[in-house]
């Protein structure tokens, strides 16, 4: 009777043992695991000092690392990350545009337009400029945008209206202005409205679905992005959607 109370106690304190030695390995395992996953992740140009990128954009980069973490963590999760596209390869402007400035030693735009994408993406661009959505700022001189603005009363004193700006520039877009001295004016920007008119002529906002500074597709295509601004009482395609088979099986 004494050797068999010995045998179960000793198979019991081996069970014992072996699930401390996993417990404490555990927390260890997983950080190593975690580490080397991110390694792995991790595109080596970032590791290896942006030597992959353009000596600009590389400039750009050390410094918004630091300066504005969150754009540059989006930006390193993006396709134009893998590519070597950096901040200068959209941003860059001559210095007779309307809306240039001077930032450090570069000449470059804080708006990023049509134009500029289509230096890549021109099939994308073309495309966009035959749709309706190009043309959703033109709203702005149509009567029943004056009626809106009639009926949720007068503007502020600086003449623009808080519900014309949330209600409708917000996603219909408007004139961006540019100050003299290559400032953007307040009033009309930040602009993300996907009908946005440019100080260089060109309507829209590739932001307005690909939201910066990540450029995903996949959330382009996403409803909830569409949501955004097709929603409520005047344009309820989101509710409808929501409330179709296909709304139900999307989110099943």
């Amino acid at each position: 009777m004494p050797a068999a109370l010995g045998r179960i106690f000793t198979g019991r304190l081996l069970s014992v043992l072996t699930v401390l030695a996993a417990l404490l390995l555990m927390p260890l395992g997983a950080l190593s695991a975690t580490t080397s996953k991110n390694k792995a992740a991790e595109p080596p140009k970032l590791l290896e000092g942006f030597k992959y990128l353009s000596k600009e954009s590389a400039q750009c980069v050390s410094c918004h690392r630091e300066k504005t973490p969150g754009i540059y963590e989006m930006w390193g999760e993006s396709k134009h990350y893998r590519a070597n596209v950096g901040c200068y390869e959209c941003h860059k402007a001559e210095p007779g545009d309307l809306d240039a400035i001077k930032h450090k030693d570069f000449t470059i735009s804080v708006i990023v337009s049509p134009k500029d994408c289509g230096g890549c993406h021109e099939r994308e661009v073309k495309e966009f400029d035959g749709s309706h959505h190009a043309s959703a700022g033109n709203i702005l001189g149509s009567l029943d945008n004056v009626l809106a603005e009639v009926v949720e009363g007068a503007p502020l004193l600086s003449g623009t209206s808080p519900v014309v700006a949330v209600g409708c520039t917000g996603c219909h877009g408007s004139i961006v202005r540019v100050e003299s001295d290559g400032s953007l004016n307040p009033a009309t920007w930040p602009n993300t409205g996907i009908g946005r008119i440019n100080p260089d002529g060109s309507k829209g906002a590739c932001s307005a679905c690909h939201l910066r500074h990540q450029f995903d597709v996949a959330q382009a295509r996403h409803p909830d992005n569409c949501g955004r601004c097709h929603l409520g009482p005047d344009h309820p395609q989101k509710e409808i959607y929501e409330e179709s088979v296909h709304g139900v099986a999307f989110r099943a």
